[in-house]
């Protein structure tokens, strides 16, 4: 059964919601928050592309991840990677099975190799709220907030936070 909100990764993991939106005039945009196991904002990110579907245009979410991954990331335990595209995700889940000697053959995955561990996860849309927030905002402008105090940073997605946070005793 799935939930109706955000939750944590496992203790000593990172996890990185990541989603995608696309306009009817094939303007794109691919976003993701990255968050620790105590729920806390590490970074959010936002990217724009042209495209027509928007399973690629999901999928270009999780290849863009190369482009924000940081050093420090490769400390946690793992990565737990989230999206709300059922099918994207079990794709995912089974080439990233299939590896074999942490061999990938598909070079825009490659990155993964350097994390401890590497789950994909499926989750409702009620769970991925915040990087819904920064697909869209990317349809208009390019983003990385590495923190929370970042000027350009809109109310609404700073209320989501709030109330993600809330809603599991954070805050």
């Amino acid at each position: 059964m799935l939930s109706n909100s955000w939750h944590p990764p496992p203790p000593g993991w990172i996890k990185i919601n990541v989603d995608a939106a696309l306009k009817s005039n094939n303007m794109a945009g691919v976003g993701g928050v990255v968050r620790d196991d105590k729920g806390r904002f590490l970074l959010a990110f936002g990217a724009d592309f042209v495209h027509w579907d928007i399973s690629q245009v999901e999928l270009m979410a999780i290849f863009f991840l190369k482009n924000i991954v940081k050093d420090w990331m490769f400390e946690y335990q793992g990565v737990m990677i989230e999206g709300d595209n059922s099918n994207i995700i079990k794709a995912l889940q089974i080439g990233w099975k299939k590896r074999k000697n942490k061999d990938i053959t598909d070079e825009r995955l490659a990155f993964l190799n350097d994390f401890k561990l590497v789950i994909f996860s499926f989750c409702s849309r009620n769970c991925n709220k915040l990087a819904d927030i920064c697909a869209n905002l990317r349809v208009y402008n390019s983003f990385t907030w590495l923190d929370l105090w970042d000027k350009d940073i809109p109310p609404s997605f700073l209320s989501c936070l709030k109330e993600e946070c809330d809603a599991l005793g954070l805050s």
